[in-house]
Order: C-alpha cells, then sequence, then structure tokens
C-alpha cells in the first residue's frame, strides 16, 4: 500500500496543538455564550455612566443680584417677624433684653459637655491665671461710646465691643475708632434680637448682615459672635461656627442694663471677680461710666490684668 509522505519537520519544531480538544472547544464557546447572556442584562441595567455637564457659574452681576434679592426677603421677614413676635427684639423700650444668668450658662455648658456636644464657644478663660476680659454689648452709642473710649484710653484699658449691625451703620467712624485703639469689635447681631425665637433660616441673615456692617466700617470681620441674652441653640451655634464665629458669653453680669445706682453695679461687678472672668457690661448706660475708672483701678490692685477676649480665647 502506498502511504502518503511524511509532512516536513520544520526544522524538527513540534506542532503547536490547542490545548481544548473538540469536546473541550464546544463545552468552552457554551459557556461563553452563557457567561455573555448573563452579562448583557446586567451591562443593559447598569450603563456607563457618562460625565454629568457641569452647569457654568452664574456671572458676578447674576450672583450680587441674587444676593441682593435674597437680602430685601429676608430683610421683609425680619419686619414681618417684629411684628409677630415684638419680645423676641431687644430694641424696644416694651421688651428690654433679659440676660442668662451666669449659673445658667454654666449648668448649660456642662449639659452640653456631658452629652458629649462639641460647641464652639468660651465662657471664661484660663483660671489659673489672673486675666480678664471687660466687654461691652450694644453699641456704638452716639454720645456715650466717645465717653467709654476716652476712660478706656486714659486708664489703658482693652475691651471687646459686641456691636449692634443697625447701630454701626448709623456709627460707623464710632467702630473704626474702637478698632484704631486697640480694642475689639464682635458680632452681636444686626437687629439685636433672641435667634432663639426667630425662624432658623433668619439666623444666617443677621449674623452675615452685622458682619457686612463692621467690614464696610473696618474693612475685617469680627471673630467673635454673642447671642443677644445669651440665647442660644443649636442652630445658633452651628451657624455660627459656619462663618468662623466663636460664640462668647460671661461669667460676671452686673445688670447695668436694668439702670441700677452706680455703686451697685460697682459691688457686683467687684463681688463677681475671678480668674479668667468675662465681664458683660453696656455701652450707653450713664452708671457704668461713673464707676468704670474705679472699677478698673480696684481690678488692678487685686491682681487682675485686663486683656481682649480673643487674647483670653488663647489661654483657654
Amino acid at each position: 500500500m502506498h502511504r502518503p509522505p511524511p509532512a516536513p519537520n520544520n526544522g524538527g519544531a513540534r506542532e503547536r496543538r490547542s490545548f481544548l480538544s473538540p469536546p473541550r472547544q464546544q463545552w468552552w464557546g457554551l459557556g461563553g455564550f452563557l457567561a455573555l447572556s448573563f452579562l448583557a442584562p446586567v451591562a443593559q441595567a447598569n450603563p456607563p455612566k457618562t460625565p454629568a455637564k457641569q452647569s457654568k457659574p452664574a456671572p458676578p452681576k447674576a450672583q450680587a443680584k441674587a444676593q441682593a434679592k435674597a437680602q430685601v426677603q429676608a430683610k421683609a421677614q425680619v419686619q414681618a417677624e417684629r411684628q409677630v413676635l415684638p419680645n423676641a427684639f431687644y430694641d424696644s423700650p416694651n421688651f428690654p433684653e433679659r440676660y442668662r444668668p451666669y449659673l445658667t450658662l454654666l449648668a448649660k455648658d456642662e449639659y452640653e459637655q456631658e452629652r458629649g456636644y462639641k460647641f464652639n464657644k468660651i465662657i471664661r478663660g484660663d483660671i489659673r491665671k489672673q486675666r480678664i476680659a471687660l466687654t461691652f454689648d450694644d453699641g456704638p452709642h452716639p454720645v456715650y461710646t466717645l465717653q467709654l473710649l476716652d476712660i478706656l484710653r486714659r486708664t489703658h484699658t482693652p475691651a471687646t465691643f459686641f456691636v449692634v449691625g443697625r447701630q454701626v451703620e448709623k456709627n460707623p467712624a464710632l467702630v473704626q475708632l474702637e478698632v484704631a485703639e486697640g480694642h475689639e469689635v464682635g458680632n452681636h447681631t444686626y437687629d439685636h434680637v433672641n435667634l432663639t425665637l426667630i425662624p432658623p433660616e433668619l439666623i444666617p441673615y443677621e449674623l452675615d448682615q452685622c458682619d457686612a456692617a463692621i467690614k464696610k466700617a473696618t474693612g475685617s470681620s469680627a471673630r467673635f459672635f454673642r447671642p443677644p441674652g445669651g440665647d442660644y441653640n443649636g442652630d445658633v451655634i452651628r451657624d455660627a461656627a459656619k462663618r468662623g464665629y466663636i460664640t462668647t458669653l460671661w461669667t460676671n453680669d452686673p445688670g447695668d442694663f436694668q439702670k441700677p445706682p452706680a455703686d451697685v453695679i460697682l459691688h457686683r461687678a467687684l463681688d463677681h471677680l475671678e480668674n479668667g472672668a468675662i465681664i458683660l457690661m453696656h455701652d450707653g448706660i450713664p452708671q457704668t461710666l461713673q464707676v468704670l475708672p474705679q472699677f478698673i483701678a480696684e481690678a488692678r490692685r487685686r491682681g487682675y490684668q485686663f486683656v481682649t477676649v480673643s487674647r483670653l480665647a488663647r489661654d483657654y
């Protein structure tokens, strides 16, 4: 029988064969088909995400227009709230400001700490150091602020002024003078309002409008904020912290806003002097001006050093 000639060896190289035998090739093809059949609906259900088109930012003029419109709306809402809740606004003689006693503030602070709440606030400074901070609320006053600054200048005493935005707009030169003479300026809201009684969406308006007035007068923003009456809640603290504020309360309140006799203010203030104290007084109270030089002299005789709130906060 004639046999066909052997295939050429090609220099001795062995023939490369697929690892898949014909049966295996059949099963492999079937498995691949089933895998593709299974993945196809998954791919259809989860198509590749195309990057979303980013909207172009509004032109600066449009942004400014929108901000101005929002401010007008917020201002109108504040006026509406003034009619509904007149007791929330402390600029009316019919509804004087009522301050939280220091022990109430301290108890609230301890309650917050026990429950792990971390609020960006200061009540007092380092109790190991004889440093105290003198603070004045509700100004600037068109008459008494100049007299107050004169006393501080003559006694070389730094202070922190928590100003009301409406008053700043009326008397910007006085706020400029406070800063020029080395004092500190803080935010005390625009309308001098109890922030826990108004709708939460108006809290940013009160903070921002006061800050805008301060910045227009002095060229810089405030770092410290004091809620009128010491009234605050989580919304107030969070909105203040978002803007970089340290909420500032007090340890010593002689109640000069009630305009008691001058000697009563003096004795109350001296009786509660302690290391790290933050003394709450008011801009525009004649009785406070009468006893302020004596209070400063006696505090220094007892070994206390007057500093701004920011200096006190660095020690805390």
